[in-house]
């Protein structure tokens, strides 16, 4: 994979991420590891896209967000390729 399609992945994936974060509360309970935004942020800001979703995914926990927040993770694990974190939260979706 040539740098320019490694960067075009990490820009979707952002985007997913981003999306998901903002259907956080504007000051989320931290998660149940320990999770933050600004871990979150932190994760993003160095293309560490995996580590990225498991801030939120831990955030996603504690805070209840809609259905659209693992919606928004199902498409960033899709991006990177993880089917069976995206299937994970495909199941967070149908249990509601």
């Amino acid at each position: 994979m040539d740098r320019t399609e490694l960067e075009r992945i990490w820009a979707t994936t952002a985007k997913h991420l981003n999306a998901a974060r903002a259907q956080l509360p504007d000051v989320p309970a931290l998660g149940l590891d320990g999770a933050t935004v600004s871990g979150f942020d932190e994760c993003l800001r160095h293309n560490e896209m995996e580590l990225a979703l498991d801030e939120l995914e831990d955030l996603g926990l504690t805070n209840a967000p809609p259905p659209d927040f693992w919606r928004h993770l199902i498409s960033a694990a899709e991006s990177m390729e993880l089917s069976e974190r995206a299937a994970d939260f495909k199941r967070k979706v149908e249990d509601g």
